[in-house]
């Protein structure tokens, strides 16, 4: 058995665009682990083996959404757990963690997003994170009563 190395193989075949769902199945996993790159987008159709018009059908048919609106919310969502998990991290910072652009642009797209605005949100979450600190300083149950 002769084997060909990767750059002299055939070309891909192109996928049918026959499983919408399976289609936009792959690309999530596609973005979940590349939306970082600020080409995640471009490649994810060739990445996968199909169109760009299969991978808009698709994402049309089974989510009512192009794929740019799913990549935008997955980064959004990454977004908010990474500002949730570490509230003190600079936010222009996590913006671009989540391969998402200016900070300008996308703090009006969170708030719309997830319907709260971004100091109140930092604020939550900051004072959630001191509260799971003293917890963990104060695990016994009389260090949760206010004293009057």
């Amino acid at each position: 058995m002769r084997l060909v190395p990767d750059d002299l193989a055939a070309p891909r075949t192109m996928r049918e665009c026959s499983d919408p769902v399976l289609i936009v199945a792959d690309a999530l996993r596609y973005f979940a682990g590349h939306f970082r790159e600020p080409e995640a987008l471009s490649s994810t159709a060739r990445s996968l083996g199909v169109s760009d018009d299969c991978l808009d059908f698709s994402f049309d048919q089974i989510r009512g959404m192009t794929p740019a609106e799913a990549l935008q919310e997955h980064r959004l969502n990454k977004l908010f757990t990474s500002l949730t998990d570490q509230p003190r991290q600079g936010l222009s910072q996590a913006i671009q963690a989540c391969g998402l652009a200016r900070t300008a642009d996308v703090v009006p797209l969170f708030e719309q997003t997830f319907g709260i605005e971004m100091p109140l949100f930092l604020l939550t979450c900051r004072r959630a994170a001191d509260d799971r600190q003293f917890r963990r300083a104060h695990p016994e149950p009389q260090a949760l009563v206010l004293q009057p």
